[in-house]
């Protein structure tokens, strides 16, 4: 039982560690200009508006009224993606190192991938519920895209957060009563 809740963990981290490159490429499409630049790419967005290109580039206008993502809270999504996409490879090679190697994990990675996980998947659920509130891009399939990409790889970063606590919680020797 335990080797397939193992196998089902590593590959759900397999998932989000690809699916945090569709999500770095979406986030790469959010393009922030200065409000003088403007003119000059609006030419070109034009070509590859009429080129029929699915989620194409999206300007946001580095404006503090506006209800888009800042230029900051875009940086921190990206980086907090990276960090995740780094996290879910590591999570992968350990769990299959351990089911399929007899590699045993020790408690202190153990802990360490318990903090950076749960860390790693509140920041990115935090972000994900800002980046759904403003959708920066203009079609809505695009926008529930990327969220739900970055909902999956929160849900499969805490998953494997659970993995590392059960395995932790369960190589802990037992007590001895002392009286």
């Amino acid at each position: 039982m335990c080797h397939g809740v193992g196998l089902c963990c590593g590959l759900l981290s397999l998932g989000a560690f690809i699916s945090c490159f569709v999500a770095l490429h979406m986030l790469n499409k959010i393009i922030h200009i200065q409000l003088d630049a403007v003119v000059h790419m609006h030419i070109q967005l034009k070509a590859e508006e009429e080129s029929g290109v699915r989620c194409q580039r999206t300007l946001i206008v580095d404006n503090l009224d506006a209800p888009h993502l800042s230029w900051l809270e875009l940086f921190y999504m990206r980086w907090t993606l990276v960090f995740t996409l780094f996290y879910s490879f590591a999570a992968t090679l350990l769990i299959r190192a351990k089911y399929l190697g007899n590699f045993d994990i020790s408690r202190a990675t153990s802990k360490a991938m318990i903090l950076m996980g749960s860390l790693l998947s509140m920041v990115l659920l935090l972000a994900t519920v800002v980046l759904h509130q403003r959708e920066p891009f203009l079609d809505l399939w695009c926008n529930m895209f990327i969220v739900y990409h970055l909902y999956y790889i929160v849900l499969t970063t805490a998953m494997s957060v659970v993995f590392f606590l059960a395995h932790s919680c369960r190589d802990c020797p037992e007590p001895a009563l002392k009286f």
